[in-house]
């Protein structure tokens, strides 16, 4: 199953790149595995799914694929709070949901004890939607600002979730105003300019996503099939 839904996954991702005219090299796959058993992790890592995608900090820990089956990296896809933010150090490589300076402070000093450099996204909440985590697009600038000052982080790009639609294509303003504020906060110098990814884009709007710029696709019931 999960070689017939990647091969399908795959082409859809193709299709979008070529409606975009965009490098399907760009588009990179994050494999959501929240409650997934750790041997169908395995499988999706061993069919050459380099990104593996947690919401939970102990789920992360205790589902953790072994590296025998392949190189991955394990990227903090749900809210972090900040007193998981030094197990979320140990365990991850990348933390893609960064909306607060204090957790932003937390996740440097576990970094720089454990003697790495961790890898973030800020998560920009543009929906305005109080359920959902991410920094107000007012105030994304001036927090970019204070977490590249920190040595033991390294921003990658911005992430966001847009509000829930039936119609894809709805979402696409929300995914646009994502790479448009990467483009103008590179442009201004508030980001560095390798900071280009952007994860945005789930499995009912990847495709949408893809056509506005999205580099990571957080993918899981196209990928692992229907939860139950």
């Amino acid at each position: 199953m999960i070689a017939d839904n990647l091969n399908a996954l795959r082409r859809k991702i193709e299709r979008a790149c070529e409606r975009a005219d965009r490098d399907r090299r760009l588009v990179r796959i994050v494999a959501a595995a929240k409650t997934q058993e750790r041997a169908i992790v395995e499988e999706v890592v061993r069919a050459d799914v380099p990104i593996i995608g947690h919401n939970y900090v102990q789920e992360a820990i205790k589902e953790r694929p072994s590296t025998e089956c392949g190189h991955f990296e394990y990227h903090m896809i749900g809210h972090l709070q900040r007193n998981k933010s030094r197990k979320a150090a140990e365990t991850f490589d990348v933390i893609q949901t960064l909306d607060n300076l204090a957790t932003a402070e937390a996740l440097d000093h576990a970094a720089s004890e454990l003697g790495k450099r961790l890898g973030v996204m800020i998560q920009i909440n543009l929906s305005g939607e109080p359920q959902k985590s991410g920094i107000p697009e007012a105030d994304a600038a001036c927090l970019i600002r204070s977490v590249q000052s920190l040595k033991n982080i390294n921003i990658l790009g911005l992430m966001t979730m847009p509000p829930f639609y039936d119609d894809p294509d709805a979402a696409r303003p929300f995914f646009h105003r994502l790479r448009e504020f990467r483009d103008n906060y590179i442009a201004n110098g508030i980001l560095v300019g390798s900071a280009i990814e952007l994860s945005m884009g789930m499995t009912g709007d990847f495709e949408v996503a893809i056509e506005e710029g999205s580099t990571l696709v957080r993918i899981g019931t196209a990928l692992f099939g229907p939860r139950y």
